[in-house]
C-alpha cells in the first residue's frame, strides 16, 4: 500500500465515522481514558500541538494559559472539536493538516500531546509522523502519546476490529 493510499483510507474513514466517534468511544473514555488523558498536560506550558485532535476530547485538560494547535486530517473531526472547543481553558486554533507533513516551522511548539493515534496510523506512517513530531518541537521540548495496543486474546481482537472505525 502507497503512502497516499493509506492517509486517504484514513482519512475516509475518519469523515465516516466523526458523528459517532464519542458515542462508540463513550465507554472507554470513562471507564479508563478520562482519568490518563489529566496527565498528558501536567507540567506542559506554552506553544502546544495536539497532534491528531479528532473531536477535541482533551480540550478540558489543557493547560490554562497555553495556546495549542490542534491537527485533523478529517474536516469532519474537526467540526466535532470545533463544536467543544469552550471547554478548553486554552486559546485552540484547528488545522487540517497530515501530521506526516506539518505545515509549521522547525521548532515552533514547546511540546505535543498526540492521544490514540499512532495505534490507528498506518505503520509505514508512525515514523515519519514522530519525526515531523520532533521536528516541530524546540529542543527539550516534551513529545507525550497515549496510545493502545491491538488485544492479542480472539475475543478482544474481534471486538477491537468491529470497534475500529
Amino acid at each position: 500500500m502507497r503512502r497516499g493510499q493509506s492517509v486517504l483510507s484514513t482519512f475516509e474513514r475518519y469523515q465516516r465515522i466523526a458523528l459517532l466517534y464519542d458515542l462508540l468511544d463513550l465507554p472507554f473514555e470513562y471507564g479508563r481514558y478520562r482519568r490518563i488523558r489529566r496527565l498528558l498536560f501536567q507540567g506542559l506550558s506554552g506553544r502546544l500541538l495536539e497532534a491528531g485532535v479528532g473531536t477535541g476530547r482533551n480540550f478540558p485538560f489543557y493547560p490554562p494559559g497555553s495556546t495549542v494547535v490542534g491537527i485533523d486530517i478529517s474536516p469532519a473531526m474537526l467540526a466535532r472539536a470545533g463544536r467543544r472547543r469552550k471547554s478548553a481553558a486554552a486559546e485552540v486554533e484547528l488545522r487540517q493538516m497530515d501530521v506526516t507533513r506539518l505545515d509549521f516551522a522547525d521548532r515552533t511548539f514547546d511540546g505535543s500531546v498526540a492521544t490514540f493515534l499512532f495505534c490507528v496510523l498506518p505503520e509505514q506512517l508512525q515514523v515519519p509522523a514522530l519525526k515531523e513530531l520532533g521536528r516541530v518541537v524546540k529542543a527539550g521540548g516534551l513529545i507525550r502519546l497515549l496510545e493502545y495496543t491491538r488485544p492479542h486474546r480472539t475475543v478482544r481482537r474481534i471486538l477491537a476490529r468491529l470497534w475500529d472505525p
